[in-house]
């Protein structure tokens, strides 16, 4: 049972603020907790907190967001072997970050495919030691990591598991690549870096563009109840499109 309890609704102000996970500060580790159907959430409490989602299919495991390192992933995968025997067999980098790819190493080499959209794996290509020491200004104890590339990549919008799993893009927000994941049967929506509780790091983000974006998203209308977060607290109900353009919009008074 999820330690959310998350009801197919929309969540209040208050049960957000209840529903917030604790920090292990003192031991960081990578917590996997269930969520609805066949999505978990996965915490990793190392360097900067981050959320990814993993979905556990009839055969196989999709993991939505490599974690930050081949460490978390190793951890992440370990948390995964408790709650099932089926194979990582696909991990998604939703974004060109280390947070989002730091974990690709690990998964290929349990031969996990690595799977992107082409602007994340030309990014990727691009600006990956770039982005490493970049993380390492603000982080010191971040490791070198060694780019590992995407094993599959796609033009644009993709799905996987049978169409249970939907990738989205929409056009650039947090970076220009990034892109959110939809679960239909679920009605989760993994929001990624893009969609989260305060307003985060700009500095690679399109701040003409970003809200536009989420505007297309909320055009969707895709019916998801629950918004997993990509960094701190990851529960939310579709209001936190709205509190985010909010926040976007006062950082620009």
């Amino acid at each position: 049972m999820s330690r959310w309890h998350i009801p197919s609704m929309k969540l209040t102000p208050v049960l957000l603020v209840l529903l917030a996970p604790i920090a292990f500060a003192e031991n960081p580790t990578v917590v996997l907790t269930p969520l609805r159907g066949h999505v978990y959430v996965a915490e990793d409490y190392f360097y900067s907190k981050e959320n990814s989602v993993v979905y556990v299919g009839e055969g196989f495991v999709t993991v939505v967001g490599a974690t930050w390192s081949p460490e978390t992933a190793k951890l992440l995968a370990t948390e995964i072997a408790k709650i099932t025997k089926k194979p990582i067999t696909e991990v998604i980098d939703t974004n060109y970050h280390p947070d989002r790819a730091g974990g690709n190493a690990f998964f290929k080499s349990i031969g996990a495919k690595i799977i992107s959209t082409r602007m994340t794996r030309d990014l990727l290509a691009a600006h990956w030691d770039e982005m490493v020491r970049y993380v390492q200004k603000g982080i010191p104890s971040y490791p070198t990591l060694p780019l590992v590339m995407p094993d599959k990549t796609f033009a644009g919008d993709f799905e996987l598991q049978a169409g249970r799993v939907k990738a989205i893009y929409l056009g650039p927000a947090h970076t220009p690549d990034g892109i959110f994941v939809f679960f239909p049967e679920e009605k989760v929506l993994y929001g990624n870096c893009i969609l989260k509780e305060q307003l985060g790091n700009l500095d690679f983000a399109n701040r003409t563009e970003y809200p536009k974006t989420l505007e297309k998203l909320k055009r969707l209308d895709l019916g998801f109840t629950t918004i997993v977060a990509g960094h701190w607290s990851p529960i939310h109900g579709p209001g936190l499109i709205d509190q985010y353009l909010e926040l976007l919009a006062a950082k620009t008074r």
